[in-house]
């Protein structure tokens, strides 16, 4: 608005200097003041532009950052997700390991018991046999093959009672040994906890420092009005690398024993459960810029799968996408998926058809978590409705 007034006041004054200088009736100092205002308008409207130039390259510098912040705020949200990830699964096997420590000290206890009861009674058993002499039994009256016999039996009854002190022994040994493990898989299962919460709390500080950086950044661009150009400027940044990824896959071959892509029209599987907010070619809410895949609504964190075998040609943040995996099918055919809270797959690895390689986010500013979702053929994007089934 000063830039149009400042224009204006500029166009009054230059109109009323040269009516000052073709009128006769006019006198001539007047036109000395009405040049010098024209000239000073002219200064102030040079000024205006020169700082308004300024003002947007602050800006771009400024969005350049936020984009920066916003990108470390992805990936860092990324490896927290994933190590919440990990403690979960670790703290699910030290419960199983607890479980299985507590049923088999149960089964120890109970063999304990069990031996003691064989112990008491067999000293309750000696001694009966004590009241009558030991010499009596081994030496007494009787015959001596039947002293013999009760010799054998005596000798047998000592040895099982020998054999229960050594299963007894082994057992409270094995018991204090199963205590010791408990304790430690307890303390080890409560140290995951501490760092499954201190996660949790990590995580929650992230993504409210990554909300501030989105509507800092939606502030910014609706500030000088630069969504649709910042949206093109996305759009030719995506089709510069895949432009860059098909030329140097131009000779690359794909491994492995798979059908052609272009034979599956139809036959893929989805890379989400769920339907598409968007529809391909549907218009944007702003400006005159289409959509060229799938926008898919999911819970943060689900399994994103490749839709056919291939190898990982990207997978990396990109401005606008935010983490990307972009998969490589052959003959000039590549999917791509974005918006995600992390990758599973590095660029060169090779991927079947359903495997899992990304988790659902909203990286790269989306609003909400959903999987972008694109298929395109030599860099031109085609209808994914064409393709699922």
């Amino acid at each position: 608005m000063i830039f149009f007034r400042l224009w204006i006041r500029a166009l009054a004054v230059v109109s009323a200097a040269m009516l000052l200088g073709s009128s006769p009736t006019l006198a001539d100092s007047d036109e000395l003041t009405s040049e010098a205002e024209a000239r000073a308008a002219i200064k102030a409207i040079n000024d205006e532009i020169a700082t308004l130039e300024q003002l947007i390259t602050s800006q771009s510098r400024e969005r350049d950052e936020i984009q920066s912040q916003l990108r470390d705020s992805d990936i860092a949200i990324g490896r927290a997700n994933e190590a919440l990830r990990e403690t979960q699964v670790s703290l699910e096997q030290r419960q199983r390991a607890i479980n299985e420590l507590e049923a088999d000290g149960l089964r120890i206890e109970r063999r304990i018991n069990e031996l003691q009861e064989t112990l008491e009674a067999s000293i309750g058993m000696f001694s009966v046999l004590k009241q009558g002499g030991d010499l009596k039994i081994l030496f007494g009256d009787s015959a001596p093959q039947e002293t013999e016999r009760n010799l054998a039996y005596f000798n047998l009854l000592l040895n099982q009672q020998l054999d229960t002190i050594d299963e007894f022994k082994a057992a409270v040994l094995r018991l204090d040994a199963n205590r010791v493990q408990l304790a430690a898989a307890q303390e080890a299962q409560e140290k995951d906890r501490a760092s499954l919460t201190k996660t949790r709390a990590k995580l929650v500080d992230q993504r409210l420092e990554q909300k501030a950086l989105i509507d800092k950044l939606s502030a910014s661009l609706a500030r000088d009005g630069k969504q649709v150009a910042a949206l093109r400027a996305d759009s030719v940044r995506l089709n510069t690398l895949l432009a860059e990824l098909l030329e140097r896959l131009a000779n690359l071959a794909l491994e492995g024993e798979y059908d052609d892509f272009a034979a599956l029209k139809g036959k893929l599987r989805a890379p989400l459960d769920g339907a598409s907010k968007t529809r391909f070619g549907q218009k944007r809410e702003r400006g005159d810029l289409r959509w060229q895949g799938w926008l898919i609504p999911a819970d943060r964190g689900s399994s994103v799968r490749s839709v056919h075998y291939g190898r990982v040609i990207y997978a990396d943040w990109l401005r606008g996408q935010g983490l990307l995996t972009i998969v490589d099918h052959g003959d000039g055919w590549m999917s791509l998926y974005g918006h995600n809270e992390s990758l599973l797959k590095e660029t060169g690895e090779w991927v079947a058809p359903g495997e899992v390689i990304a988790r659902v986010g909203s990286s790269g500013g989306a609003t909400e978590p959903a999987l972008y979702f694109e298929i395109r053929s030599g860099g031109t994007p085609v209808n994914p409705a064409n393709w699922i089934r």
